[in-house]
């Protein structure tokens, strides 16, 4: 049991998209004390708002997949229907009760991109 925790703790791609996602929704507090000219910590916890959470999520998984196992795999490709998936649904399926514009959605989406970068080169380069 103890090596699937340190696996799972030592795995760059999970860490990198739970980074971005984390990192986004901290961005969504600082967004809305902007809009709002207040903290609201609930906005931390919400799903839904500027900007999404879940794309980034996704987009950072994906291209975290791309860099490691190759643009041209399997896995990569697997991994970028699901993304476009959960972000159609996040603007779409969802739209009614708690979804996402589609410029919350690109904003996530660019976000978990942005932050995977740095964090892929950073890290793992030096």
């Amino acid at each position: 049991m103890r090596e699937i925790i340190v696996d799972i703790l030592s795995n760059a791609t999970l860490i990198t998209a739970i980074t971005a996602m984390f990192l986004t929704q901290v961005i969504k507090i600082i967004y809305y004390f902007i809009v709002e000219k207040r903290i609201n910590w609930i906005h931390f916890f919400e799903a839904g708002g500027m900007p999404s959470s879940h794309s980034a999520l996704v987009c950072s998984l994906t291209l975290m997949v791309g860099l490691r196992e190759g643009f041209d795999s399997i896995l990569f490709a697997a991994v970028a229907v699901f993304a476009a998936i959960v972000m159609y649904d996040a603007m779409k399926v969802r739209a009614e009760e708690v979804g996402h514009t589609l410029v919350e959605v690109s904003t996530g989406g660019i976000l978990g991109i942005i932050i995977t970068l740095i964090c892929h080169f950073n890290i793992f380069r030096g």
